[in-house]
């Protein structure tokens, strides 16, 4: 008897480590399913990394269109944008990862009925809790820097929303937006001259591909950043509110299941949301900088999150829960 072979595509936006991560949860949970079946969800030569170029990712989606392959997962808002017309006119089905507002993306139709081929799971980050935080602990903070791309769907509206809460506390703010990865730097160096006391950034891939190069900067300046991903923390940043990668990995393995095994149709298959539990603060940041811990766990208490504290690394190990 023959093995049943599906063919799944994998295509994340570029390289860095929260999306590095997310494509090592995705391998294994396709692997675990494989077994669970006794098929075969075969992967081998379909794995791309979009390069952060929207054209690639475009040549991507037509390549796997050819390729007729059996489901495409994407990782990140870009490559779901990139590659949801392509892969629908095909009919193939797309299951995406970390889209952080895929309605304003024109990925999904609603969050309970995503669309004819098209479901997954979202990271979107509410704005205002992560200003909420970084008043929470910087109470006399008058002025906030806002780093951001203007070409990351996932950023819009967070920014929309933390502007309204800085404003309605009374705090100033001044914004920077870079139009690509080689720009990072220079904006970062540009809130620190306009004496901002925190950053505020969302979960925005242009700037966590920089972010190993920039959180020196703001650490050596004496300025906290306020991020809405643990994956920021892990390269540098002083906080970032976070999600259990492992959580968000079952997830996706359900709807994966759900879509091949059990015959469901997209449309009936909600996008899933990942909470935001914890905020997870950089112990090398904190020394630096002087914040003391039990100070931090009270503050972040008072909102209702748990706090974690993490060291800096370049890549997540591949059996990282967070």
């Amino acid at each position: 008897m023959n093995q049943k072979v599906y063919r799944i595509g994998i295509v994340k936006y570029t390289d860095h480590a929260s999306l590095n991560r997310i494509e090592t949860g995705i391998k294994a949970g396709l692997d675990q399913l494989s077994q669970k079946y006794g098929t075969r969800l075969d992967y081998n030569g379909l794995v791309y990394d979009g390069q952060a170029d929207t054209e690639r990712m475009k040549e991507i989606g037509r390549k796997l269109a050819e390729e007729r392959v059996d489901l495409v997962v994407s990782i990140a808002t870009p490559p779901t944008a990139a590659m949801k017309q392509t892969l629908e006119e095909a009919g193939i089905p797309m299951i995406f990862r970390a889209v952080s507002d895929p309605i304003s993306a024109g990925v999904i139709e609603s969050f309970e009925h995503p669309g004819r081929l098209i479901t997954g799971t979202s990271d979107s980050l509410d704005g205002a809790e992560l200003a909420g935080v970084m008043c929470r602990i910087l109470p006399d903070i008058k002025k906030a820097g806002l780093l951001y791309s203007k070409e990351e769907f996932s950023s819009i509206i967070p920014i929309k929303e933390a502007k309204e809460y800085l404003e309605n506390a009374g705090i100033a703010w001044v914004e920077a937006t870079p139009g690509s990865i080689s720009e990072v730097k220079a904006a970062a160096e540009e809130l620190i001259a306009q004496g901002v006391q925190a950053v505020l950034t969302p979960t925005d891939n242009t700037i966590m591909s920089a972010e190993l190069e920039i959180s020196p900067v703001f650490t050596e300046a004496g300025i906290p950043q306020f991020t809405g991903s643990h994956a920021f923390t892990i390269n540098g940043a002083f906080m970032g509110l976070g999600s259990s990668y492992h959580d968000s990995d079952i997830a996706y393995m359900g709807l994966v299941e759900d879509l091949l095994f059990k015959g469901k149709d997209p449309y009936d298959m909600p996008v899933i949301r990942d909470p935001h539990s914890f905020s997870a603060f950089n112990n090398q940041v904190l020394d630096v900088l002087g914040y003391d811990r039990n100070q931090l766990e009270q503050r972040v208490g008072g909102l209702g999150m748990k706090t974690m504290f993490l060291d800096t690394q370049e890549e997540f190990g591949e059996d990282s829960d967070v």
